[in-house]
This record gives C-alpha cells, sequence and structure tokens, in this order.
C-alpha cells in the first residue's frame, strides 16, 4: 500500500501516451453480495471506525447490504477483454469500501483478466480516484512494455459507519469497464486535476482546460458530473451529464452514449468536499456502439456496452 496527499499537478499529465479508448462496459446491479453477511465484515469495520469515535451502523449490518467489488468487477473484465488480446495493466478505482476487505480485487481480477496484467488500486480520493488511475495508466513508465490497460471503476451503496467527513454515497451497486490501447496515431489521453476549487470557480476552470486539452477540436462530448458547472459558451459540440446517485462511475458511463464516430470525450467531475476538480481528454475511434436496459446475466441490473474498432 502507498499513502499520498492531494492529487497534485495544476497541470497536464507528462507523458500523454497516444491512447484509444477500445471498449466500455457499464453495468448497475440489483440485490447485494453474500459477502456482505461475512462474520470478518464487522470486527474489521469497527477497528477502522473506532479510533475516530464512530460506531457501526448496525442497521446496515441486519440487512446485509452491499457489494463486492470482486463480484461486480469479473463479468465487466469478461465483457471487454479477449483472449487473443492480453492486457498489461489493470487499474481499480473505489470511493467506498468494499464488503470483502481481506481480498486484494486488483489482484483478484488480474488472475482472471487475459495477460495476467500489472494491477493496483487506486481509492480514498472520492470521484477523482479514477481521473487518477487513467492518469497512471497515460504516464506509465513504461509504454512499450504496456500495449493495453485497463481501468475499472466501482461503488456499492453500503457505508457501515457515520461519515465523518461529506461525501457522496452511491444510490445503486455499479462498474464500468475501460479498455485503452497504445498507438502511436492515437491522441495523447492527458488529465488535468486541480486541488482547492469551490464550486464558484469550477466552471471557469473547466472551461479553460477544455480548451487546452482539446487541442483545437471541435468534435468534443463534454461529459461531467452531476451537478458540474458548464460555463455559457464552452466550446464543445454536446454535454452530457453522468446520472444522479452514481458519484464514481456515472461520468464513465456516459461514454457508452451517442453515436458520433472519431470523438474527442472530454471528462469533468468536481468534489465540492475535498475541493478537486478533474478533468480528461480520451480519444474515441471508429466504432459500433450497442446499448441495452435488458439485465445483466451475472448479477442483474442495467447493461451498456460500447465496442471500438481499431482504426
Amino acid at each position: 500500500m502507498v499513502r499520498t496527499g492531494s492529487p497534485s499537478g495544476d497541470g497536464i499529465s507528462p507523458s500523454g501516451r497516444g491512447m484509444w479508448l477500445r471498449r466500455v462496459e457499464h453495468r448497475t446491479f440489483d440485490g447485494d453480495s453474500a459477502l456482505a453477511t461475512h462474520p470478518t465484515l464487522r470486527p474489521y469495520l469497527a477497528d477502522l471506525a473506532g479510533p475516530h469515535g464512530l460506531v457501526l451502523r448496525e442497521e446496515v449490518f441486519d440487512a446485509g447490504a452491499g457489494q463486492a467489488y470482486a463480484e461486480l468487477g469479473r463479468p465487466l473484465v469478461e465483457a471487454v477483454t479477449t483472449a487473443e488480446e492480453p492486457v498489461d495493466l489493470l487499474v481499480l478505482a473505489y470511493g467506498v469500501h468494499d464488503v470483502q476487505p481481506g481480498r486484494n480485487v486488483a489482484l483478484h481480477l488480474s488472475d482472471r483478466c487475459p495477460g495476467r496484467p500489472l494491477a493496483f488500486a487506486v481509492c480514498d480520493q472520492g470521484p477523482a480516484a479514477a481521473f487518477t488511475a487513467l492518469r497512471l495508466i497515460a504516464d506509465y513508465p513504461a509504454p512499450g512494455a504496456c500495449v493495453r490497460a485497463l481501468l475499472l471503476v466501482a461503488e456499492q451503496t453500503a457505508v457501515h459507519y457515520p461519515l465523518a467527513t461529506p461525501a457522496p454515497v452511491p444510490d445503486r451497486h455499479a462498474a464500468v469497464a475501460l479498455l485503452l490501447e497504445s498507438a502511436a496515431d492515437a491522441p495523447a489521453a492527458l488529465v488535468r486535476q486541480h486541488t482547492g476549487v469551490s464550486a464558484e470557480a469550477a466552471g471557469a476552470l473547466l472551461a479553460a482546460d477544455i480548451i487546452e486539452l482539446s487541442g483545437g477540436r471541435s468534435d468534443v462530448t463534454l461529459v461531467v458530473g452531476d451537478g458540474v458547472p458548464v460555463e455559457p459558451g464552452t466550446a464543445v459540440a454536446e454535454v452530457l451529464r453522468a446520472p444522479a446517485g452514481l458519484p464514481y462511475t456515472g461520468v464513465w458511463s456516459r461514454l457508452c452514449a451517442g453515436d458520433q464516430p472519431d470523438r474527442l470525450a472530454v471528462l469533468a467531475d468536481h468534489d465540492p468536499a475535498l475541493g478537486y476538480l478533474s478533468v480528461a481528454a480520451v480519444a474515441l475511434g471508429p466504432r459500433t456502439v450497442g446499448a441495452s436496459p435488458t439485465t445483466g446475466a451475472d448479477m442483474g441490473g442495467g447493461v451498456a456496452t460500447m465496442i471500438l474498432e481499431k482504426p
């Protein structure tokens, strides 16, 4: 485990490796995991909450509420990867604790991913965690050794203790998987993260970032978190808003929407509690899109899929 401070770098990620976003899968899941009633969960969380003077919420344990990120992630890994395309790097991002704390989920999912990639997780940064994960993927220090990378973002609804400070809590279990592939002719995947940003300042700062990250392109789809301000006249072709109630996967889930080829997607989210503004630019190559509101075969819930064909 590595502990860091706030996401630093009011500048663009230094390398910004050229990457196409090849596939996206987003699912919401009905029901709770049997692991939410595992006897080790209560003492583990009690040990974590006790030093902060927090008392566990017995009603959450009594309800057996919560999901395991390994169970959310496995069907998504299967959906976006193939045996013929091994993955070199897997990064998991989340903001709410897992209900199976004894499992290293990133390594568990790596073992079930073609290529058995190097894997780690980013957490405790709120909605900024997924942007930090993308930044680490784009700045991976050995580009030749990382042709494909998989970004997994997961969230579950059960918080078993009172929050010491304000933080967004999902109202549905959900996960999203993004398969990225390096290519010399792909636009750079760029991430910009700011700290100490108020809600009033977020809109103007976002507009400036869009101009810089888009490189003058006019075919920009802006995807913003629920409640993120968008300044009038912001230079984008369309604006998509993340669905309410999915504070960690919502922005990324909207990459499944739309049917414009060769889009440049700029994603942005703001956490007013932590003051983080995160902005990322990702290139979407020519693709076919299939979206389905049907129930997922694994655990129930909605399914949306985007398949990106190589240019």
